[in-house]
């Protein structure tokens, strides 16, 4: 009798250290409807408060309840067949209401990074077959109608075994559309960058959307779609439809990489499809930040263009490109300096030209005319 009790109690032992750091749920409803977005605030009373470390499965409890954890040990979600596992974040809290469940975590004491906390929200949806990216996008900005950023994974091969992942993030918020082969979640965050976690072989977005709002002088807003193109974990392009806050003249440009010749060339063209830019250079690899950049560089209210034309060891060349609204183009600014880093002042640029790691020299350059920048003053700097 005494052997068979302490095979009991072993096994009793074996089964709560299997089921620690944990939190689990009760099996979704796949049949939810995909339209809804999920709440983060479930307002059903918890019908359990347990203290301890142990993430027990809430399948056999009711349907709305609410758990908190005291320690750092609940490290892992396990929502169906979605896994989340955290490194430096840990569950405080699991809430289950209706047909979601919230989780809550913070920051793992002595460990540093910008987000301390998030917040987790997952339902189950019915399966989506997308036609085509236009559909995903549709259907994304539908979610979130105005979103600032969506990101596309498609034809995913991860050991996570997610397939797909579609996430639009807007108003503080990020919702990811997961897929599996046979089971699709809805996910709700505060956290805009799930995918380091959900991903196990961190693959690169097939494509990826950038509503961009260019302040300019006057309290316009020159607003930048951007739509950037992946191939195989590489940049092959992005295009962009630009429509400036003063007057509304609308263009669209594309930049594509030739990672053959290992060339940059941009395109611009108005409403009419008619030429109004082409532009190229040598470029070391594929970086669309640095390689264009719209901004009001004379504050006169118009969005203008900067173009990466010479990469360098200390500084890299840039040409600048302003609007001419009565043209309806652009127009390249004529500088004999070297434009490298630079701020944007009110009828001026403040340039810094490097000469080694740690001194260079800091210019003033004044605008002649609205295409024209001179040097009015340069003083050495040294940094520290």
């Amino acid at each position: 009798m005494k052997s068979i009790a302490s095979g009991v109690i072993i096994l009793a032992v074996l089964i709560l250290v299997g089921c620690n750091n944990v939190a689990t749920n009760r099996q979704p409803d796949p049949t939810s409807s995909p339209s809804s977005s999920p709440t983060s605030s479930p307002t059903s009373s918890p019908t359990s408060t347990p203290t301890s470390s142990l993430a027990s499965s809430p399948s056999n409890s009711s349907s709305n309840y609410v758990k908190t954890y005291k320690d750092e040990t609940q490290k892992q979600i396990q929502y169906g067949k979605l896994s989340i596992n955290f490194d430096e974040y840990h569950i405080v809290s699991d809430t289950s209401s209706d047909d979601n469940e919230t989780f809550k975590l913070e920051i793992d004491k002595g460990k540093v990074r910008p987000e301390t906390g998030m917040s987790i929200t997952i339902r189950a949806i019915k399966k989506q077959d997308f036609l085509n990216t236009e559909n995903i996008i549709s259907y994304l900005s539908d979610m979130s109608p105005n979103y600032e950023k969506i990101r596309i994974y498609t034809n995913v091969t991860d050991d996570s075994g997610i397939i797909g992942l579609y996430s639009v993030t807007g108003g503080g918020l990020t919702n990811y559309v997961v897929c599996y082969r046979d089971a699709c979640y809805l996910v709700e965050s505060d956290y805009s960058i799930l995918e380091l976690y959900l991903f196990k072989n961190n693959p690169t977005a097939n494509y990826v959307v950038n509503k961009l709002k260019i302040e300019v002088a006057n309290s316009f807003t020159t607003n930048v779609n951007q739509t950037i193109y992946y191939n195989k974990n590489k940049f092959e392009k992005a295009k962009y439809d630009i429509t400036q806050g003063k007057g509304g003249t609308k263009y669209s440009a594309e930049l594509s990489f030739d990672n053959k010749e290992y060339i940059n060339n941009f395109t611009l063209k108005n409403e009419k499809g008619e030429n109004l830019l082409t532009l190229s250079t040598e470029a070391s690899g594929s970086n669309e930040d640095i390689a264009i950049k719209f901004l009001d560089v004379n504050m006169d209210g118009y969005a203008d263009i900067q173009f990466l034309e010479e990469e360098g060891t200390m500084n890299n060349r840039y040409a600048l490109y302003v609007w001419d609204d009565s043209a309806k183009s652009f127009v390249k600014v004529k500088c004999d300096e070297m434009l490298s880093h630079f701020e944007v002042y009110d009828g001026y640029l403040k340039n810094w030209q490097k000469g080694s790691a740690n001194s260079g020299v800091i210019q003033k350059l004044v605008w002649k005319n609205k295409n024209t920048l001179i040097k009015e003053s340069e003083e050495q700097y040294q940094a520290n």
